[in-house]
């Protein structure tokens, strides 16, 4: 049984040994990871920086308008520096995702975000009729209104 004990112990000694030299690109901050080297994301996950959150795209990076916006997608999101970004270009910019409910603060209009364009809900049926939760409204600035093109009214 001591024998067996010692072989698992050694090899989990020398996993450990081999992922301590993978985590070199990252540096630990308050026992967060934090990516700071030159990275190849993979597609499909956000990255946020000092600055901005990104989403990456086949290599590419779009950012996010907001906070509010990126959590509408429900991303699984990485911490970096703006550094470990610098090889993935970046391409353009995310809004809402398609379904969300948002109210423009400034006005109270309510919106549905669908094909990427707002559609301004001015019938209080539309919520039932294709089964709107009113209590998943998200309040939002005028400039995030802005960032998507006006579609239909529902």
């Amino acid at each position: 049984m001591k024998l067996k004990l010692h072989f698992y112990e050694q090899k989990l000694l020398n996993l450990w040994k081999i992922k301590r030299k993978r985590l070199m690109l990252f540096k630990r901050t308050k026992n967060i990871l934090i990516v700071s080297q030159p990275t190849n994301f993979p597609s499909g996950i956000a990255v946020k920086t000092d600055k901005d959150t990104y989403w990456i795209k086949d290599g590419k990076r779009y950012r996010l308008i907001s906070d509010r916006a990126a959590q509408s997608w429900c991303f699984t999101t990485v911490l970096a520096t703006e550094a470990a970004l610098s090889g993935t270009k970046l391409v353009g910019k995310l809004g809402f995702r398609d379904g969300t409910l948002i109210k423009n603060v400034a006005d109270g209009k309510m919106y549905l975000v669908s094909q990427n364009k707002l559609r301004h809900i001015v019938d209080p049926d539309s919520f039932n009729r294709y089964g709107l939760d009113r209590s998943k409204v998200i309040e939002v600035s005028e400039k995030e209104i802005s960032s998507h093109d006006l579609g239909e009214n529902i």
